[in-house]
């Protein structure tokens, strides 16, 4: 079965490396180290009481995604799979320490995506997914095996739902094993975690075959980006000398972070990527990155009390960035994990800790922009003002419940002074004006004849609007702005 079979023979190297180099340390002069970044707070450590979710024969390497609730797709085991092996599974919950359910309520969980059956490349077991919304859509990467002992490689889906699923790629793996050193560990490319961002998706994953690849027992984390979900263009390497395009000899030459098995988001509120990972039992680790440099710790690393047995997923917003905290602390950021854990009533079962970071920074003392990246995807409330929507930076004011609902899960009452600090886009009024041209979106003409496209015309009837057809010379002519993306 796909399981982390990597992670013993990296813990076991990682504590031989922490012994070797204290000897080294005694007996070796050692160069002044480089300043020590800054390290921030922390406080309210919370857990679950016991397990989040059950029903499986094991269950570990969770994707929780904050969307109005709590959605959870995770690899295990259960029956009502095409073939035997390893399925991803769904459910969802009101609170991280759930418990979690199908979607319909009907059963603990459900099975979402499974091995084929075919004979393709993941033709048995599908795990160790990793899912992200983007322009409505859903974009789950997992690690998959055609045959038990053959090496992993990752493959890509899409889904309108996050329940029913379309391989990409035409049903090929995006990454396979580079076959660039034998580290000892014949696992291969997989354990993906995916980010969006500034247009980009961003891609960390395992191949213990790649060349940065630890030389004994193939831990390590290998960063790629590109605006194509598929990775199959523009792509981008974390290299030791910073992003390059990508070539069979840089595309897995530098690890960003020794471990196995890890996920990440992006902070906006810290300008760090934010890397859970279990190397040290009793702990999760996040590891802080540079916004642009990779190489570069922006913060000393944390730890998340709590035993674990598996893989841990951090609870992030749609688009794999951090959440926002309930009472709108900028210095404030929530840090929730959910990751196997053994307990007495099965081998490994889904557990909850987290912890709030702390940066003691002011809403006050952060830019417009950086708020407003704070709360992308946001539904905001305030008292005495229009309900609107943050959108690409901008703050779209709505009028109608309906479309407000349509375009968010996410909906916080924030102050006045974080509503106005997001930047003013355009008021979107019941009855608005929506031009279509053939080949072209329906799109609200708002402020200033700028064009805001919409996915689906529920938007537009919602709204009681109603489309006025223009030629796609007219069409093309106006400004555009963000695009309106529904939710299923």
């Amino acid at each position: 079965m796909l399981r982390s079979t990597i992670r013993s023979v990296a813990v076991l190297i990682s504590l031989l490396v922490m012994t070797l180099t204290g000897v080294a340390q005694a007996t070796v002069s050692v160069a002044p180290a480089t300043p020590r970044p800054p390290t921030l707070g922390t406080d309210s450590y919370r857990s679950s009481p016991g397990p989040v979710v059950g029903g499986s024969v094991y269950d570990y390497a969770p994707s929780v995604m904050a969307d109005g609730v709590y959605k959870m797709w995770w690899c295990g085991q259960t029956t009502g799979g095409n073939v035997p092996g390893d399925d991803i599974l769904y459910a969802e919950s009101s609170s991280p320490n759930g418990p979690f359910h199908a979607r319909d309520s009907s059963a603990p969980h459900q099975i979402v995506f499974d091995g084929t059956g075919t004979g393709s490349f993941d033709n048995k077991h599908t795990c160790d997914p990793s899912v992200v919304r983007v322009g409505g859509i859903y974009y789950m990467y997992y690690g998959a095996e055609r045959h038990d002992g053959e090496p992993t490689t990752i493959g890509v889906a899409s889904s309108p739902d996050g329940i029913h699923w379309t391989r990409l790629n035409n049903d090929r793996p995006i990454i396979t094993p580079a076959k660039q050193q034998n580290t000892g560990n014949s696992y291969g490319a997989g354990q993906p975690s995916v980010i969006y961002r500034k247009g980009e998706f961003y891609l960390i994953f395992t191949d213990t075959t790649g060349a940065g690849a630890a030389h004994n027992g193939g831990a390590g984390q290998f960063a790629w980006r590109s605006p194509d979900p598929t990775f199959q263009s523009q792509v981008e390497v974390f290299t030791a000398s910073g992003w390059k395009t990508k070539t069979d000899a840089n595309s897995r030459s530098f690890s960003v972070v020794d471990a196995v098995s890890a996920d990440w988001q992006f902070s906006d509120a810290l300008g760090a990527f934010v890397i859970a990972h279990d190397n040290t039992p009793g702990k999760t680790t996040l590891t802080f990155l540079d916004s642009d440099n990779l190489a570069r710790h922006r913060y000393s690393e944390v730890a998340i009390p709590g035993q674990w047995s598996e893989g841990p997923g951090i609870v992030s917003r749609p688009d794999k960035h951090s959440v926002v905290s309930a009472n709108n602390d900028c210095g404030r950021i929530p840090a929730d994990v959910i990751h196997a854990s053994t307990t007495t009533s099965a081998p490994q079962q889904l557990t909850h800790n987290g912890l709030d970071l702390l940066s003691h920074r002011s809403c006050a003392s952060m830019p417009s922009g950086q708020i407003a990246a704070m709360y992308e995807g946001y539904g905001l409330q305030s008292s005495g003002l229009p309900a609107a929507l943050v959108v690409s930076g901008r703050r779209l004011q709505i009028q109608d419940g309906s479309v407000y609902t349509d375009l968010t899960r996410n909906r916080i009452r924030v102050p006045s002074s974080i509503y106005f600090a997001v930047p003013y886009g355009a008021s979107l009024h019941d009855h608005a004006k929506v031009l279509g041209a053939p080949g072209m979106p329906g799109a609200f003409e708002l402020g200033h004849n700028t064009l805001w496209p919409v996915s689906c015309l529920r938007l537009v009837s919602d709204n009681h609007s109603s489309i006025t057809m223009v030629d796609r010379k007219t069409w093309l002519s106006h400004p555009h702005g963000p695009d309106l993306d529904c939710l299923s």
